[in-house]
């Protein structure tokens, strides 16, 4: 779907433009129903910080070439509250899937080898961002 929300479109317009597209798209006659039962702010972190940092050398180290930034579609509410109550705060989300895990989907699985990779970066990123603290 190619569906660009401008900046400072608040969730709300933008649930609507959601939705009116999805109205708007709908193939064959398919009748659309929609329910929309909430709405969040969209989230964005600082990628300037030690913190970042410390990740990607960790990754870097384990996968064996540097980290991409990738920007995702949802946000996980609770980093908007982390965010405005530790503004200070680095915040890095990480998480364990590969291309083939089909992350949420009814069939989702991660390979083991993915589990221990992440495992090790996690290990390796507490150890840099301890070491950039002295």
């Amino acid at each position: 779907m190619n569906l660009r929300i401008p900046p400072g479109v608040v969730p709300e317009d933008a649930g609507r433009a959601l939705v009116d597209h999805l109205h708007e798209v709908a193939p064959w006659q398919v009748r659309v129903s929609v329910d929309v039962e909430a709405s969040g702010e969209p989230f964005r972190t600082r990628t300037a910080g030690r913190a970042h940092q410390a990740m990607e050398t960790a990754m870097q180290r384990v996968y064996g070439r540097p980290a991409v930034d990738l920007g995702q579609g949802g946000s996980i509410p609770l980093c908007g509250v982390l965010a405005a109550t530790y503004p200070s705060a680095e915040i890095v989300l990480v998480g364990v899937e590969e291309p083939l895990s089909l992350i949420h989907a009814a069939n989702e699985s991660v390979a083991p080898a993915e589990v221990a990779d992440m495992a090790l970066t996690e290990a390796l990123f507490l150890k840099e961002y301890a070491a950039g603290r002295r």
